[in-house]
C-alpha cells in the first residue's frame, strides 16, 4: 500500500501488481443467494485477514491524498495537454523509458473494457482499470471505512486543474461505484450521486474520455461474462437520464450524451431488464429530437447515442 506513493514508476507497477493479486475475496461483497449462508458462517464476524493492516494504513493522515498524488504521475499526458494544465513539478515527469514501461504493463495486463476499444466513440483516454480495480477491490476488502476515507482526496482530486489528478480520481470514483458491497447505496445518496451531477454539469471539457471510462466501467457486468447487473448501474443510468438545466452550455450537453453512450456500450441488449429497455426507448426518442439542434457538437454527440440504440 505504502509503495502506491513511491515516486520511482517501477515501484509503483510492482506495488499495483501485487496488490491485485492479494486483493481477491472480499467479505463485503454483495452476494445474492449467498450473503445470509456467508454471514452465518462467519458469526458475524465479518473480516479478512487482510483488513486490520490496511485499515490501519489507509488511515493514516493524508495517505489518499499523497497516494492519489503519486498515482496521477503514472498517467502520461501528452505535451498539448500538459501544457494546457501548467507546471506540476518535477515528480510529474517521466522519461521516456519510464512512459514506455508504464504503456506496456497497462497495454499487456488490460482485462477490461470487455467490448472493443474502438467502440467507445470516445477518443484517447488515460484511464487504467488496473487502478479503477485495485480501489474497488480495496473497497471490497475494508468495507465503508474505505469510501469514507477516500472521499475528501477524490472530491479534491475531481475539480483539480491538472488532467492527470482528474484522470486518477475518475479511476478511484469507478472503482468506488464498481465496488457493490454492503452500504454503497448510503454512499450512493450521500456523496456518490451529487459528485456524479457536479462531474456532468462542471464546464471542464478536456477529462470527459476519462469520466467516460469511469461511467463505463462502473455499468460493466460483473461475473466471468458480464452478465451480472452491478448494484449501482440502475442509479447511475437514471442519474445520467436526468434532464440538465435550460441554462446549461452545449458543451455540457454533448458531455452527458459521451457519458450515456459509454454506459451503454458495455450493456449486453440480450440481457437487459425492463428498466433498460424502458430507457432506450426515453432516450431514443430524446436523441431523435436533437438530431436537428443548433449546436453542431450537440447534433454530433447524439449519433453515437442514435447507433448503440439500433445495434
Amino acid at each position: 500500500m505504502k509503495n502506491l506513493k513511491s515516486q520511482l514508476p517501477q515501484t509503483r507497477i510492482l506495488a499495483i501488481s501485487a496488490l491485485n493479486t492479494l486483493l481477491k475475496e472480499s467479505p463485503y461483497k454483495l452476494s445474492p443467494g449467498e450473503k445470509s449462508d456467508v454471514l452465518e458462517d462467519l458469526k458475524g464476524h465479518v473480516k479478512s485477514s487482510l483488513e486490520g493492516t490496511l485499515t490501519q494504513t489507509f488511515q493514516e493522515d493524508g495517505f489518499f491524498n499523497d497516494t492519489l498524488t503519486s498515482l496521477s504521475h503514472v498517467h502520461i499526458i501528452t505535451d498539448n495537454e500538459s501544457a494546457s494544465r501548467g507546471n506540476q513539478g518535477d515528480s510529474s515527469i517521466q522519461s521516456l523509458a519510464d512512459k514506455s514501461i508504464t504503456r506496456f504493463y497497462f497495454e499487456f495486463s488490460a482485462s477490461w473494457p470487455r467490448t472493443p476499444s474502438w467502440i467507445s466513440f470516445l477518443g484517447s483516454d488515460t484511464f487504467y482499470s488496473s487502478f479503477a480495480r485495485i480501489f474497488k477491490r480495496l473497497v471490497q476488502e475494508c468495507g465503508m471505512p474505505v469510501v469514507l476515507a477516500l472521499k475528501d482526496a477524490v472530491d479534491e482530486f475531481t475539480i483539480a486543474k491538472e488532467r492527470s489528478k482528474q484522470c486518477v480520481a475518475a479511476e478511484a470514483l469507478a472503482g468506488v461505484l464498481h465496488s457493490d458491497i454492503d452500504g454503497l447505496s448510503g454512499a450512493w445518496e450521500s456523496w456518490l450521486m451529487p459528485q456524479l451531477k457536479n462531474i456532468i454539469l462542471a464546464p471542464s471539457v478536456e477529462s470527459v474520455p476519462e469520466w467516460s471510462s469511469c461511467i463505463r466501467y462502473a455499468v460493466t457486468g460483473k461475473g466471468k461474462y458480464g452478465t451480472r447487473v452491478p448494484l449501482l448501474r440502475q442509479k447511475i443510468l437514471d442519474s445520467l437520464m436526468t434532464p440538465l438545466p435550460p441554462t446549461v452550455a452545449t458543451t455540457v450537453t454533448a458531455k452527458r450524451y459521451a457519458f450515456l453512450a459509454a454506459s451503454l456500450i458495455e450493456i449486453s441488449p440480450q440481457k437487459m431488464p425492463v428498466a433498460e429497455i424502458q430507457l432506450h426507448n426515453t432516450l431514443l426518442k430524446e436523441v431523435l429530437g436533437n438530431m436537428c439542434h443548433s449546436s453542431a457538437q450537440v447534433c454530433i454527440s447524439s449519433d453515437p447515442l442514435y447507433l448503440i440504440n439500433h445495434v
